[in-house]
This record gives C-alpha cells, sequence and structure tokens, in this order.
C-alpha cells in the first residue's frame, strides 16, 4: 500500500493572514483559536472536511496546531469512524469495503444515471437487484424525471453500519409527475446503496438520509 501524506499550506500556519479569531469556553477554560481560509491536500486533492450530516466544517488554528474533524481526517486515509455515546469514545477501524471495490461500485453508479440520461430503462435495470431492480425508471428515479449525476461520495462509517456500500449522491434534476419534490426544484441528494451479487456490484436501494 503507498504511503499517503498530508500536506497544509505553509504560509497559512505561519504568516495566519487575513485569520479571525474565536473564543471558546471549555470546562470554565476560555481559549482562542483562528480560523481563516485553511485549504487542506491529500497527495496533492483538495479536501473539504465535513460532519457526518455532509457540512463542511473549517479547520481552525490554536496555539499554533491546525485541528481538522477526526472523521474527515479518517475517512480520507479509508476509515470508518464511529462514535461509542456510551462510553464518549470515537472508534475509528479499517474501512470494510477496499479502495476497488468502491471505485467498481461508484462507477455502477455513474453508468446507471448515464443510462437514464439515454432513456435506456430496460439497460438499468440490469444494473440493480432486489427493489431496486422492479422499479419503473421511464417514470423516474427517486422522484426525479431528469437526473444528471453531480457527485458520488463513498461514507465509510454508513457503509460499515449497512454492510452494504452507502454513495452519498447528488444531482441537478427536473422532478417527476407527484413527487415530493417542488416543481421548480432543480436539485437534490439522496444515499444508493450497493451490493454485489455474482461478483458485480448491483445497485440495491435509493433512500433519504443527508
Amino acid at each position: 500500500m503507498k504511503k499517503k501524506s498530508l500536506r497544509v499550506p505553509v504560509l497559512c500556519l505561519i504568516c495566519g493572514l487575513l485569520l479571525s479569531s474565536v473564543a471558546f469556553a471549555v470546562s470554565n477554560r476560555t481559549i482562542t483559536v483562528s480560523y481563516g481560509d485553511i485549504t487542506i491536500y491529500l497527495n496533492g486533492e483538495k479536501k473539504v472536511a465535513t460532519d457526518v450530516s455532509g457540512k463542511a466544517v473549517e479547520p481552525l488554528i490554536y496555539e499554533g496546531t491546525t485541528y481538522v474533524p477526526v472523521r474527515a481526517i479518517s475517512e480520507w486515509f479509508g476509515k470508518t469512524v464511529t462514535w461509542q455515546g456510551s462510553t464518549n469514545s470515537v472508534l475509528i477501524s479499517d474501512s470494510a469495503f477496499s479502495d476497488t471495490e468502491v471505485s467498481a461500485a461508484e462507477d455502477v453508479i455513474e453508468n446507471f444515471f448515464g443510462l437514464f440520461g439515454a432513456g435506456q430503462y430496460q439497460e438499468m435495470k440490469a444494473l440493480c437487484t432486489g427493489d431496486a431492480a422492479g422499479f419503473d425508471y421511464a417514470s423516474g428515479v427517486f422522484g426525479m424525471k431528469v437526473a444528471k449525476l453531480l457527485s458520488c461520495t463513498y461514507n465509510g462509517d454508513y457503509s460499515a453500519r449497512a454492510n452494504k456500500l452507502v454513495f452519498e449522491c447528488s444531482f441537478e434534476m427536473k422532478p417527476a409527475a407527484n413527487s415530493v419534490y417542488d416543481p421548480n426544484q432543480t436539485k437534490t441528494s439522496c444515499l444508493i446503496y450497493a451490493e454485489k451479487v455474482g461478483g458485480q456490484f448491483r445497485i440495491s436501494e435509493f433512500a433519504s438520509g443527508f
């Protein structure tokens, strides 16, 4: 396995230019931390830290040390993060699925929506299993009559809990007739689950959740 590295722009750490400060009270102690457009790169790729709901969380600096949410940094390195409330513990473990499996399942999702855009509805069913294989995709996908896949992000935490590959997907779309969406809504998101069937990954479920 290749050794992975984390790079934070040095100027952000040394100069602290354009940083704003904010104070926190922790156990009757007040500390001052700094924010300010801190950029994080993983093997040259820009990364954005997010919380469990997918909301962006900005890194901060305290006494010369840069802090990034443990969930974000762990998932970037392919780990699964679980919060154990009973013991106030953060549990970090190896991902339940390999990078190759994640990539293969993501390809299936991308192919699925490529077929949807081309109106090849029967071919779409061939990429599905379980309940997802029985849907009439000519009527739409998850309430979308037209859908362009904008992002497809693997969620290792959800996947470990479900024992299935789970992706957070966002779309540019047009609502189907009688869907729950506002007729003028143009973007949405959902969770897509994938399972291995006969050595191949297939879409098994669409769900709301982020």
